[in-house]
């Protein structure tokens, strides 16, 4: 099967999310299936790339007046075919979404550009996939241009689209005086289309076209089918569409992600020989002007800073465990909105040798803080599908969590009254607030003082999830083949 994936990001290349390890990881695995894959994406300013093997020139109308050039230059990244979409105006920018502080006012008008320009490139090289796999709201409105601009094309009258979305609350909504230069005709401003309350949303759009959606997991799945956890008016369009709809887990790249052999670690140790974990506890420590105690649970966090990720209720929890004193140490990472930063640097002060945190993304630290740590604090309002938690279990580090989205699929809550110690792989809570996350926090405390035995259980639990890419793969190819047959 010929897979063309539209993404606005990919790891290897330029990364700011998840999305981004997605891109980079589902096609190796679709290629090792057996199914020619080819990636098409922004060439931005700030990306790493080879020199390009062949580079093609475009040229297309976006609506019935503006026509656009563009070079499309062929590279591989980690031996997958990648095009890299040149326009200079569009994606020569320091930023990729936005400037550092706001979003481009014209990202609508460079993601239809990209959109339109992997359709002309599947003409230009007459390669015509079977499948065009576009992600969130960036690569929304291929679905759109593929049914009502290239109707007529007969080549591509049996390309099927998919579209999946990885973050539902960033949905491309832009003003109405967008529909000229988008090339949507004002008929097509219709609710059952891309308008919303007078103005365009364009995942919507993709909602509505696209052949078949998915969510990266299938807790995210219901979640956003459900009123009160799904993203405004998203849980209306997604009914809809509810046939075409299913959730499908992301993968851990364990060839990243190994304690094993993980280069950016000092010590190597894996569920048989945990020794190295040890040794990594002692390094973390260090790095992070922490006094070396193996006595103490060191409680890990890499994130980005914002509500999303769970900081309103997080911090006024640690604030109150911390003003307790209890016998336990944090070591944090992360960037992100800036008062959550400054809350995060007070406790610091305040709670010296107790506390740590690195205000920025250190990626040698976010793997020396999974490998040292002997909790990892992720308590996400909403989690799509999260990767922390696959990396800490993967490295005995027990995953703290909020039970949302990717996160409750993923890791097997420890039970109040411990009746399911033989399948506990982490330690959780329900309720986004301030009281539940204190809670959970102090029973992971009480977990790793008091009852050691129990929480070696449960690590080596964790450690034996395995979580890949291979088998999301398959759960995509089948929905491809379903796509294509439908």
């Amino acid at each position: 099967m010929k897979i063309l994936m539209i993404t606005s990001e990919m790891d290897g290349i330029i990364k700011t999310g998840g999305l981004a390890d997605f891109a980079a990881a589902l096609p190796k695995a679709l290629i090792n299936l057996g199914h020619e894959v080819r990636i098409i994406m922004p060439k931005y300013k700030n990306g790493i790339f080879p020199v390009p093997s062949i580079s093609d020139s475009l040229y297309f109308n976006l609506n019935h007046k503006d026509s656009y050039g563009s070079l499309v230059h062929h590279i591989q990244s980690d031996n997958i075919p990648v095009m890299l979409v040149e326009h200079h105006d569009f994606f020569s920018r320091d930023g990729i979404y936005d400037d550092g502080t706001y979003a481009y006012p014209d990202n609508p008008l460079r993601y239809a550009f990209l959109c339109k320009a992997a359709l002309e490139y599947c003409l230009h090289e007459k390669w015509i996939p079977d499948i065009i796999h576009g992600n969130d709201w960036h690569t929304a409105l291929a679905p759109y241009y593929l049914k009502e601009h290239y109707h007529h094309r007969p080549e591509l009258k049996n390309t099927k689209t998919v579209l999946t979305i990885h973050n539902g609350e960033h949905q491309g909504k832009a003003g109405k005086e967008w529909l000229e230069p988008l090339g949507i005709p004002p008929w097509h401003f219709t609710s059952d289309i891309i308008e919303e309350y007078g103005i365009l949303n364009l995942l919507k759009c993709g909602i509505m076209y696209a052949d078949a959606i998915n969510a990266v997991s299938h807790g995210y799945y219901g979640e956003l089918l459900q009123p009160d956890t799904s993203h405004d008016n998203l849980w209306q369009y997604l009914h809809k569409r509810q046939s075409s709809f299913s959730g499908i887990l992301n993968g851990c790249d364990y060839t990243m992600w190994n304690p094993a052999s993980d280069k950016y670690i000092p010590y190597h140790f894996s569920a048989q020989v945990m020794r190295g974990k040890e040794f990594c506890k002692k390094a973390l420590q260090r790095r992070m002007g922490l006094p070396e105690n193996k006595n103490l649970p060191v409680f890990g966090l890499v994130a980005r800073l914002s509500k999303q990720k769970g900081f309103d209720y997080l911090i006024p929890a640690l604030e109150r465990l911390l003003y307790e004193r209890p016998p336990l140490q944090l070591a944090m990472l992360g960037s992100g909105e800036a008062h959550y930063a400054s809350r995060l640097h007070y406790l610091q002060q305040h709670h010296p040798g107790t506390m740590s945190f690195v205000n920025g993304y250190d990626n040698e630290l976010s793997h020396l803080i999974e490998a040292g740590a002997d909790f990892f604090i992720m308590p996400s309002l909403f989690e799509p599908c999260g990767l922390n938690q696959l990396y800490s279990m993967a490295y005995g580090t027990l995953p703290v969590i909020r039970e949302t989205g990717g996160l409750k699929d993923t890791v097997n809550i420890l039970e109040k009254g411990h009746g399911n110690i033989d399948k506990a792989t982490g330690i959780g809570f329900k309720n986004p607030d301030n009281e539940s996350c204190y809670e959970c926090l102090k029973q992971a405390v009480s977990l790793y003082l008091h009852n050691k035995d129990l929480y070696r259980q449960i690590q080596q639990q964790a450690m034996m999830q395995k979580f890949t890419w291979e088998d999301s793969a398959k759960g995509y190819e089948s929905l491809y083949y379903q796509t294509v047959n439908s």
